[in-house]
């Protein structure tokens, strides 16, 4: 039985397409302000936290850093 090539074809295009879009996310954030990240960051831990969750440790643990070394990059 001979394997369906569009898939491997598909599959590709879509590791290609989702590699593409996380450089040109990458590019958008050098262009931000460090508070523009934070905000960013905050929402991205709200998010995956859900409706339940406490995201105050997803903040303190990844946001604040991210948000002090860029500050003190200036």
């Amino acid at each position: 039985m001979k394997k369906p090539y569009w898939k491997s074809l598909l599959l590709i295009a879509a590791l290609a397409a989702g590699s593409f879009l996380s450089f040109v996310e990458t590019a958008d954030a050098a262009k931000m302000s460090c508070i523009q990240r934070y905000r960013l960051c905050n929402q991205r831990c709200a998010g995956a936290a859900g409706g339940k969750g406490d995201w105050t440790a997803c903040i303190n643990r990844t946001c604040n850093r991210q948000y002090d070394n860029c500050a003190s990059s200036y």
